[in-house]
């Protein structure tokens, strides 16, 4: 009869453990993504948002805990939009891009969702680097944005 107390006792302590460490793998998770965003998108969102001024064009940069959204204005009318997007997937840490850009009304439509392109071609946000983001955003920018 004791051995069941015994055996739920050492379940329940395997879980407050099990919580623990999820907890703190949660914690770790999230400073990552806190890095991420200040070494490599937002510095790379300051310095697309610098050139832009000069070529009298606003730009307006915004993120939260697991994302980021540089938003390009032309004659304050918005022009392009570029979000980089932080999913954990199979226990590592992806980042992703939507682009969206005006219709013919003016309205913001999703354009494309997908891989950041990197030199290491890899969504790891340990291996995407600032230099990649910008070159992936003047892409999208030149592509959206080229006359037809």
């Amino acid at each position: 009869m004791a051995d069941w107390k015994n055996d739920l006792e050492s379940y329940l302590k395997e879980q407050k453990k099990t919580k623990r460490e999820l907890k703190q793998h949660k914690e770790e998770m999230q400073k990552e993504v806190k890095i991420f965003l200040n070494e490599e998108v937002l510095p790379a969102f300051d310095d697309l948002k610098k050139e832009f001024r000069k070529h009298k064009r606003d730009a307006e940069i915004d993120n939260k805990k697991d994302w980021a959204v540089i938003l390009i204005k032309k004659n304050k009318h918005k022009e392009f939009v570029y979000e980089v997007n932080i999913n954990m997937d199979g226990g590592e840490l992806l980042a992703s891009k939507s682009i969206y850009f005006p219709n013919d009304k003016g309205k913001l439509k999703l354009g494309v969702e997908g891989k950041i392109h990197s030199s290491t071609n890899s969504m790891q946000i340990s291996r995407i680097k600032k230099e990649d983001i910008i070159k992936d955003f003047l892409d999208a920018y030149k592509e959206v944005t080229r006359i037809k």
